[in-house]
């Protein structure tokens, strides 16, 4: 089994208190991505980071479709009755064709939030191989600026 970091903004974060409902793991790019290259299989464990490095939940993947597509709506549609597919931001600005990993999600929960690998901006699906494990889970203390991220997703979580 293969660990995963699936990268979102707060903003398209779903769920509640209880527990995250992403429903999906989900990556478009112009060109194949490690993700797509190597793929994504039932029981691999995703873990859920914000972008600026906020680790703050789980899932693990049911079943994961990876290929090509034509045109987005082909992605958007496989989330059809998820939370993200009514999220217009996390669509817009993707590729119109290209690569894709979409990956069903289930035993999603959150975890302790915690700080770890790499701040993140620039990435949205990242596959944890045995060089990049230690680098991208080992926790780590803040990055400057930090504790704001913090404090918004747990007013965000809780309320």
């Amino acid at each position: 089994m293969t660990d995963h970091v699936q990268i979102r903004k707060l903003e398209h974060l779903t769920g509640n208190a209880k527990a995250p409902h992403l429903a999906y793991a989900l990556e478009t790019r112009t060109s194949r991505g490690p993700a797509h290259k190597s793929g994504a299989f039932l029981d691999d464990l995703v873990w859920i980071k914000l972008h600026g490095g906020l680790v703050v939940g789980k899932a693990r993947i049911q079943i994961a479709w990876v290929g090509e597509y034509s045109a987005l709506n082909e992605i958007r549609r496989r989330t059809a009755d998820s939370p993200i597919y009514d999220l217009p931001d996390l669509w817009a600005g993707r590729p119109k064709v290209g690569y894709a990993v979409v990956a069903e999600l289930r035993n999603e929960q959150w975890v302790d939030p915690h700080w770890a690998g790499p701040r993140t901006y620039g990435y949205e699906w990242v596959v944890l191989d045995d060089k990049k494990r230690d680098a991208w889970l080992e926790q780590k203390p803040p990055p400057k600026g930090g504790e704001e991220l913090l404090e918004a997703f747990l007013a965000w979580r809780d309320i």
